[in-house]
Formats: C-alpha cells, sequence, structure tokens
C-alpha cells in the first residue's frame, strides 16, 4: 500500500483490512502509522541481509564475495525496485526515533560490505583508505539501477552488474595486474 499510494495518502484503515485485522486489533500492536512504516523497513532491510548471507556464504576470497555481494545485491534491488524507492521516499516519515532505527538497520547492511572490504584489506587484495565511506558508496551506487532506471533504459540488469562490478573491484584492487575485464 505505501509503495502504490505513498505513505501519507494510506490509511491505518487501509493496513488494517490489508492485513485482515480489525483495526482496534492493528492498534494493540503498534501505535502509529510511522510504527508500520518501520516494521515494514526493517523487515526489508532484514530479508535483503538474509539474501546477502545465503549469496556469499562459503566463499573465502575477498574478491569474490565481494563480486556476489554485489550482483545479489542489484538483483534484490531489481526485484523489489518498489520497496528499494519507497526506502528512499518516505523515510522522511519516520519521525527521529523511527529514523534511528533505521540507520541501526542500514548499518548492519553497510557493515556487511565494510567485514568484506575489511578482509580484502588485511589480504592486500584491496587498497581502500575509507571502507565505511566505500561501503555506504557501493550500497548506493547499487541503488541508482532504481532511483534512476527511467534514464538507463536500454539497459539490462546483467550489463548494470558487470558495469558496476567491474568498476567497484577494479577501483579498488590493490594489484593493477588483477582486474576484471568487462565481458
Amino acid at each position: 500500500l505505501f509503495s502504490r499510494k505513498g505513505f501519507h495518502r494510506t490509511t491505518v484503515r487501509e493496513i488494517a483490512e490489508a492485513c485482515g485485522l480489525g483495526i482496534g486489533t492493528l492498534y494493540s500492536y503498534i501505535k502509529t502509522k510511522e510504527d508500520i512504516l518501520h516494521l515494514v523497513y526493517r523487515r526489508i532491510l532484514e530479508s535483503f541481509e538474509a539474501r546477502m548471507l545465503e549469496a556469499t556464504r562459503g566463499i573465502q576470497d575477498p574478491r569474490l564475495q565481494l563480486k556476489a555481494a554485489l550482483e545479489e545485491t542489484l538483483k534484490i534491488y531489481d526485484e523489489r525496485q518498489d520497496v528499494v524507492l519507497l526506502l528512499y521516499q518516505e523515510s522522511h516519515a519516520l519521525g527521529r526515533q523511527g529514523l534511528q532505527g533505521l540507520f541501526e538497520v542500514d548499518r548492519t547492511y553497510v557493515g556487511f560490505f565494510r567485514e568484506i572490504l575489511d578482509r580484502g584489506i588485511r589480504a592486500g587484495q584491496f587498497a581502500v583508505k575509507e571502507p565505511h565511506l566505500l561501503a555506504v558508496c557501493i550500497l548506493f551506487l547499487c541503488a541508482v539501477w532504481d532511483l534512476k532506471r527511467w534514464n538507463l533504459q536500454g539497459y539490462t540488469l546483467e550489463t548494470v552488474i558487470e558495469s558496476l562490478t567491474t568498476l567497484i573491484l577494479n577501483g579498488i584492487s590493490a594489484d593493477p595486474l588483477v582486474k576484471l575485464q568487462p565481458q
């Protein structure tokens, strides 16, 4: 409903009906409509994180793990464009306390990429001075596929995955001889 109608135009009554609950029952679980948005965000980001963990499980090489994480993130963002747009467009409606909770979940997602980058730095594979900054930028670059899709018509998901993966991995490689070649 939030994706389709927008946060402010969606009523609590509509949310309750969509959930098959009475409005009173819904209010026994939440206090405000912002609480619902916060729960939706938390659930979305946690599901993204679970998919990332599954996609990278068992991969020991930091370059290959980062490549898998990038590919999975872009696939998730492609499949859930409506949700990604909702995250960017409606987060302002959460208020200060709700945003703090959302930031905690987001920091966990950023931290996942940060850990991969840190391992690559320790292994001598990545030349990165600010891994946290890069992790934030990587996630934003992935979101461009959804936020600017209107300007990326004619590009396939596979092209975006290959281009961003090549750009990022080649840009941070500690060894100039170890570069991905565009296919």
